[in-house]
């Protein structure tokens, strides 16, 4: 886990800027929905699904480590280029769900504490939250995430990633539908 989770931290580190300001707008973030809906369809096709937990290598994890810093591109789905990634490399679909779960403890709580002066100190007007309320948000989304990914690891036992494809490749059509019609502005 701890190999997997460095290039996360590298890349985050040396594109910190760019991730911020520059990778948010919607235009990106709609292709990118699209784009890599068909990396997630081609994973689920083409993934042998055979591979055990035994059968794991530190080069699995370099490049399902390597996969997770795709999602610093806004609109491509961390736990899905992990997934991808573990699909590719052969892994069950449920053990590369797992192992790239496992991966994101560690690249969210660094992002988090990474972020933490952020919270305390919001450059946006009226943003301000206080300890309390930071604490309670953070109980909060962490008891969601968890009966998220409690229920995603149980769809993923009997259903393909299809669904979340389809998903995906949806919400990136409204998206620029939306960008298109001028009812949203890409920043």
């Amino acid at each position: 886990m701890i190999i997997g989770s460095i290039p996360i931290g590298v890349f985050g580190l040396l594109f910190k800027d760019e991730i911020r300001t520059g990778a948010r707008n919607l235009w990106l973030v709609a292709t990118a929905l699209i784009v890599f809906s068909a990396v997630i369809a081609a994973a689920e096709y083409y993934g042998r699904q055979v591979r055990r937990v035994e059968q794991l290598t530190w080069r699995d994890s370099i490049i399902v480590g390597l996969a997770q810093c795709l999602a610093l591109v806004p609109g491509v789905s961390r736990s899905g280029a992990t997934i991808s990634a573990g699909l590719f490399l052969g892994m069950e679909r449920e053990l590369a769900a797992r192992f790239g779960f496992l991966l994101a403890i560690p690249a969210v709580f660094a992002s988090g504490i990474f972020s933490l002066p952020d919270a305390f100190h919001p450059v946006g007007e009226g943003m301000s939250a206080s300890g309390a309320q930071l604490l309670v948000a953070t109980v909060i989304a962490f008891v969601v995430g968890f009966a998220a990914i409690a229920w995603f690891l149980k769809f993923l036992v009997s259903h393909s990633m299809y669904w979340f494809v389809g998903y995906r490749v949806v919400l990136g059509v409204v998206v620029l539908a939306l960008l298109g019609t001028g009812v949203v502005a890409a920043q």
